[in-house]
């Protein structure tokens, strides 16, 4: 009966086997277009806009081509910008449409709101998606999980989530994905799999209970393929559940695709993009968005929680969390 015990997670625990041993590894890339002064300001640089929709548009048309997920999450100014820019000849390379109606129509990338909250929060980021004609997603692209009582407190996005800066606006986050720190300075947490966390200082407890899903990322390195072909090989030697469900996310920064052009896009294509389409062939790893991991894990794996925190990370995460 749901709800009749809280489980605690140090690496993995499932109840039936999902799978035939704990294959497929889900896997996503995801993108980030930050706010200033990471990224520039672009409403203000038609002409810096312009280059970095182009290079968003390539990577993604190069995603599609290889059947791989994309989870598109973007801070405020660039579907602000959008908003101002995508008109006339600058939607020729996307159909007619706005940048984010193509990636999410065409493409079918999934468009995760993404925010600091330095001036909009995430429900006002949510309703600058919704102006351009595509429902933003229901992930929490980035969030700060440690220390426990930082400044965003995670657990607020169990309810409704109003606007700052459109107060009439309302947008409800269900996933969570990408468990940080600030700055990055701290010790992100780089976990696979899926579970429900209880709250902020039981972050790695799952509660059937909570409404909130967190997503492992793993690794998250780019040219690497977030730590997958590392995961794959603890696979195949046995180091993981068969039961379990396993997740990896693939981080790309905007700047990096825009900064790299040409040369980026083949050294991701060789290193990444191709050597996961053989373990796509041999059923070893399927490509799913986050929220399609997500309803996998509802419908399809009984919301059976996995947690699988790396070794060289175990022990650390462990006294962050000491009673999970």
């Amino acid at each position: 009966m749901k709800g009749m015990a809280t489980v605690l997670l140090a690496l993995t625990i499932s109840v039936v086997p999902c799978f035939a041993g704990p294959f497929p590894i889900y896997v996503t890339v995801v993108m980030h277009t930050e706010d200033p002064p990471t990224n520039p300001d672009f409403t203000q640089e038609r002409s810096t806009y312009l280059r970095w929709r182009d290079a968003l548009v390539e990577f993604a048309e190069l995603l599609y081509r290889f059947g791989a997920a994309f989870d598109y999450q973007c801070e405020w100014t660039f579907p602000a910008a959008a908003a101002i820019y995508d008109q006339g000849d600058v939607t020729a390379n996307t159909g007619g449409k706005n940048v984010l109606c193509y990636l999410h129509d065409v493409l079918g990338v999934s468009i995760d709101p993404h925010a600091h909250e330095r001036i909009y929060n995430y429900a006002d980021v949510a309703e600058l998606i919704r102006r351009l004609g595509v429902e933003p997603s229901a992930v929490v692209g980035g969030f700060l999980y440690w220390p426990p009582d930082d400044r965003q407190n995670w657990e607020r996005f169990r309810e409704p989530l109003r606007g700052r800066r459109f107060p009439r606006a309302a947008w409800t986050g269900r996933i969570l994905w990408g468990a940080g720190t600030a700055g990055h300075k701290g010790p992100d947490l780089f976990a696979s799999g899926v579970w429900r966390p209880k709250d902020r200082y039981h972050f790695i407890t799952h509660d059937p209970e909570s409404p909130l899903i967190y997503i492992g990322s793993w690794r998250r390195t780019t040219m690497r393929a977030g730590g997958l072909f590392e995961l794959v090989e603890l696979a195949r030697r046995g180091e993981l559940d068969p039961g379990g469900m396993y997740t990896v996310g693939i981080f790309v920064a905007h700047g990096v695709v825009v900064r790299g052009g040409e040369e980026f896009l083949a050294k991701f294509r060789d290193a990444v993009l191709e050597p996961i389409g053989e373990l796509v062939e041999e059923g070893l790893v399927r490509w799913a968005t986050l929220p399609e991991i997500a309803r996998i894990w509802s419908e399809e794996c009984g919301e059976r929680p996995t947690i699988y925190i790396p070794a060289d990370q175990r022990e650390l995460i462990r006294s962050l969390f000491p009673e999970g």
